[in-house]
């Protein structure tokens, strides 16, 4: 049985890093001493950047590839015990040891192995396998909300607020992860649909990089001020599933401005 190279690991280098320049806000501060919006809130008027039908062409260019097939087929093992290992989980998420379990439990717990004999037997290649736990989360959460939200985000209401998030599991002492998440979350709010396209986009695909052009605009006011950084498409890719998972899940409608004096 030929068998499959796999690289789950979650910081890829597909394409050049992005590069973002802070365009500064006057908000409440976050962990990196910026100014990112804490309460966020959809535009009242959202609009699609590109034409729906692209969301099917990315749909079927995503389809064809090794990584999709795996993850697609981790997650039909058991939505259950899924959903479970997502919830207590979060993206410092880097060992099976941190929730109690050994890397060959997990492999059989999601049957790793079978879905990469499954995938390369399909694709008749390669030779050998290589996988991360932080990896599989990932494979986890987005193969989850490809199967709730299948074509585009439907979830998506103009003006509604993405609720604060609770405590992270394991990293809420991280400040590094929650900085990543606040700006990742701040990017979804502002422009959701480019958002949703880019994760649903396969790495290094003409798609990508025509979807990230017109999502780089949305990052530069998430920065802190006078910041300059370059973020790697892969890691910018985790970070926006992370926030899409969060939002889809925790929206609520925008509380009622209370009336004005004298009206």
């Amino acid at each position: 049985m030929k068998r499959a190279l796999f690289a789950l690991a979650c910081f890829g280098l597909a394409l050049p890093a992005t590069m973002a320049r802070a365009q500064g806000n006057d908000d409440d501060y976050t962990p990196l001493n910026s100014r990112i919006k804490r309460d966020r809130q959809f535009p009242t008027q959202l609009f699609y950047h590109f034409d729906p039908s692209k969301w099917s062409d990315v749909q079927k260019d995503r389809s064809k590839q090794m990584m999709t097939q795996f993850s697609n087929c981790l997650w039909r093992r058991s939505h259950e015990n899924s959903l479970a290992f997502l919830a207590k989980t979060d993206l410092g998420f880097v060992d099976f040891q941190q929730i109690g379990q050994t890397n060959e439990k997990a492999a059989r717990v999601f049957g790793i192995m079978d879905c990469l004999g499954r995938v390369a037997d399909s694709a008749d290649s390669g030779v050998t396998m290589r996988w991360t736990a932080s990896g599989i989360r990932q494979s986890l959460l987005q193969q989850a909300y490809f199967d709730k939200y299948p074509e585009k985000p439907d979830w998506v209401r103009p003006g509604y607020v993405i609720e604060q998030r609770a405590a992270l599991p394991l990293s809420a002492q991280y400040s590094s992860i929650v900085a990543s998440l606040d700006l990742a979350d701040c990017i979804v709010a502002a422009d959701p649909y480019s958002a949703d396209l880019y994760f649903r986009t396969a790495s290094g695909s003409p798609f990508e990089k025509e979807v990230l052009k017109e999502l780089v605009p949305s990052i530069g006011p998430c920065l802190p001020r006078e910041l300059q950084m370059q973020i790697q498409p892969e890691a910018l890719r985790t970070w926006i599933g992370e926030a899409l998972w969060h939002a889809a899940n925790h929206n609520r409608p925008a509380p009622a401005e209370p009336p004005k004096e004298g009206e």
